[in-house]
């Protein structure tokens, strides 16, 4: 089908009340080396000055069963 077979097939699909409707946007084929790209200002260990959870559970037993 060339151009103006198009143009005409259009304009009759059109003029006998046809709609032309988007698809949906389909998934980014796009490369992306990460997934997720943090800010260097996140890159903080917020669990370093924490207690381990074992110590706490061990903690919580003892001084449940005194």
């Amino acid at each position: 089908m060339n151009r103006s077979e198009l143009n005409e097939a259009t304009a009759k699909y059109l003029a006998n009340g046809g709609k032309v409707t988007k698809l949906p946007d389909g998934p980014t084929w796009n490369f992306q080396s990460y997934g997720v790209r943090v800010p260097k200002s996140y890159n903080v260990d917020l669990a370093a000055l924490e207690d381990p959870g074992s110590k706490k559970q061990i903690e919580a037993v003892e001084a449940s069963t005194l």
